[in-house]
């Protein structure tokens, strides 16, 4: 009776450490273990949603934030950025910004108001949060950045600047701002100096900036499009490399090319052109940007690269869902196709 008494209270003893080291395991949250797609919605009508994929791909689930709390995230979703133990979520035609916890997906905020008029990206410093805002859209004129205290989600200030701000960068205690344009086109890149928040300037870089990024030299990165042919005058894409505020190399695609989508993994940058997907290593002296990946091609609407893989996502008809496909960068291989939902957009991971 004795052996069977111990060896019981041994089994118990197992168990409740067991249940413990789980519970450590799990405490982050249900969302930890994986990333995130936004999906924009239907234009102007119904409502964005998240796509939460976990990092085995073994477990998908739709509608993230309307499960969890019964309620929706507005029209059309733009981006999504984590900062802390908190997600902020952009609904531009809804001017608002939905605050969750990160890892369990419950609502905490929203963050609305005059300050926050057709909003597009968010970042975060500290306590402060930026919000790049088109403002009334055909107006040119009327295009801000706000500043928001992160504990009690007001405004600090409101910063003007160029028209179409779009995709930011915070390096070197500054905020780095795409001016792409609105319902026209645009060529600057705004910086504004943290220590302050008032001392900016602004460069001009190429045409139609769509994307920037730092490495881990500490270089800065901007991808810009180009004209599109049906502008007043088309132009040619650019790779902008940059130090602090100083453009370091200008590195030009041939007539008439226009890329999207830069990204980076380990020491490449990525970037979509003519439905191929393109490689530049960032320790490279070559001038020549047209360097197509085999085995990956598509009209992407989005890309992320991440630990060896690529994840594109195809918007398809913009009306029904849409599919995340993920590339292994190593072998070139397609490793997963997921369905999301309408228009999927970013991809964004626990990082």
């Amino acid at each position: 009776m004795k052996i069977i008494f111990k060896t019981s209270i041994l089994i118990l003893l197992l168990l409740h450490f067991s249940c413990k080291s789980n519970d450590s395991v799990d405490s982050l949250g249900r969302y930890d273990n994986g990333f995130f797609i936004t999906n924009e919605g239907p234009f102007n009508n119904g409502t964005g949603t998240l796509t939460f994929v976990s990092n085995d791909f073994e477990t998908l689930e739709q509608n993230v934030y309307q499960n969890v709390n019964n309620q929706y995230l507005g029209n059309i979703v733009q981006s999504m950025y984590f900062h802390e133990n908190r997600a902020y979520i952009v609904a531009n035609n809804s001017h608002k910004i939905t605050v969750t916890d990160r890892y369990s997906m419950e609502h905490i905020a929203t963050i609305e108001g005059d300050f926050i008029n057709n909003p597009r990206y968010f970042v975060a410093k500290g306590n402060i949060g930026y919000v790049s805002n088109w403002g009334n859209a055909p107006d040119p004129n009327d295009d801000f950045i706000s500043v928001i205290n992160l504990s009690t989600f007001e405004l600090i200030t409101t910063i003007p600047v160029g028209e179409g701000p779009e995709k930011m960068l915070l390096a070197n205690n500054k905020l780095y701002v795409l001016l792409q344009g609105g319902w026209h086109f645009n060529n600057k890149l705004f910086i504004l100096n943290l220590n302050d928040n008032t001392t900016a300037n602004t460069i001009t870089i190429g045409d139609f900036p769509v994307d920037i990024l730092q490495d881990n030299q500490n270089t800065i990165w901007i991808l810009c499009a180009g004209f599109p042919s049906y502008a007043p005058l088309e132009t040619n894409g650019k790779l902008l490399k940059m130090n602090n505020t100083s453009i370091l190399e200008s590195f030009e695609f041939p007539t008439n090319k226009h890329p999207l989508h830069l990204t980076l993994d380990n020491q490449t940058l990525y970037y979509n052109l003519d439905n191929e997907i393109h490689t530049f290593s960032i320790n490279s002296n070559a001038s020549s940007l047209i360097n197509p990946v085999e085995n990956i091609e598509g009209n992407f609407y989005a890309m992320k690269a991440h630990s060896n893989k690529l994840y594109v996502t195809d918007a398809g008809n913009y009306n029904e869902e849409g599919t995340l496909f993920i590339y292994n960068l190593e072998n070139l291989s397609l490793e997963k196709t997921i369905t999301t939902g309408i228009v999927s957009g970013s991809i964004v991971f626990q990082e």
